[in-house]
């Protein structure tokens, strides 16, 4: 992320992830590779679609299967390399269910005027 400062040591196995990743977008494109790379706009906009409805239990649905299938996506296709995405995913997961749970606590309870 440009955030971030560039790390001094970057895992062996993220290096091979983030190659394996880079291939595959500039790779060879077929039918099915375009309908899994479908399934990103679509799933925005079902997460999108979910909140714009007020539905912080389909909201947080969706997000946990954004982060589940980029697991499976990226161990699928990753290997052992793509082992490497759990704990950030599980991670930024964690912290996105968090944050919809106080949102939604403190707007459940909040007072009206």
């Amino acid at each position: 992320m440009f955030w971030f400062p560039k790390p001094d040591f970057v895992d062996p196995s993220v290096q091979e992830f983030l190659k394996m990743e880079r291939d595959y977008l500039v790779g060879e494109w077929d039918i099915s590779k375009i309908l899994i790379t479908l399934l990103v706009p679509l799933s925005l906009f079902a997460l999108a679609y979910a909140f714009w409805k007020k539905s912080w239990k389909y909201g947080a649905l969706v997000i946990n299967l954004i982060a589940l299938l980029k697991i499976v996506w990226s161990i699928y296709f990753g290997m052992e390399s793509g082992l490497s995405v759990i704990a950030p995913a599980v991670l930024g997961l964690l912290i996105c269910n968090g944050i919809i749970g106080l949102c939604y606590y403190f707007l459940k309870n909040k007072k009206s005027p």
